[in-house]
């Protein structure tokens, strides 16, 4: 039975692109999309995707170390640098099943994006499309139309509620926007 994309990648998590090459044995660079370690450091088992070539492939991680602010990692079966090239792109996911148990306030981005966004009086402000890291806490971009992006700091004063069941957020307009 032939998958389709959507089913390959159901219960998968995006959690870092391979970039280059490292040296000639097939070493790739993987750059995370997590500021989480323990979820790079574990990993084993993961399913790459390149979107652009519309290639798949289970692939058993050998070898990992930290260098330069990137993973380096050795891929099993992948030897040299023209099968490791063929990688570079790919994104890299694992089950949502692997990601280590957060507490009830918190949230990892993938369950709160997409979000509809209210103020305290029920008014629609629109979806979380992007979460911004700066630091001392997330910024939460909502979009409603391409001409009206609210930015929301992720900090009690402002942020109600987070349904991450229903994809839901409640937040007190900050007093700039007001």
């Amino acid at each position: 039975m032939i998958k389709t994309l959507q089913e390959l990648l159901n219960d998968k998590i995006a959690i870092g692109i391979i970039g280059k090459t490292h040296g000639l044995d097939g070493e790739l660079k993987l750059h995370p999309f997590t500021n989480v370690p323990e979820i790079i450091e574990s990993l084993t088992e993961v399913v790459l995707y390149n979107e652009k070539n519309k290639v798949f492939l289970l692939a058993k991680i050998v070898d990992m170390r930290l260098g330069n602010g990137v993973y380096l990692i050795k891929i099993q079966g992948i030897e040299n640098i023209e099968n490791a090239k063929k990688l570079s792109g790919s994104k890299v996911y694992i089950d949502k099943s692997e990601l280590p148990p957060i507490d009830k306030n918190e949230y990892y981005f993938y369950e709160i994006l997409d979000s509809q966004v209210f103020d305290e009086k029920g008014n629609y402000l629109g979806k979380v499309d992007e979460i911004l890291q700066t630091g001392s806490n997330d910024v939460l971009v909502i979009n409603k139309n391409a001409e009206n992006e609210i930015l929301i700091p992720v900090i009690k004063d402002y942020i109600i509620t987070i349904d991450k069941t229903n994809k839901t957020i409640v937040v007190k307009i900050p007093e700039w926007l007001d």
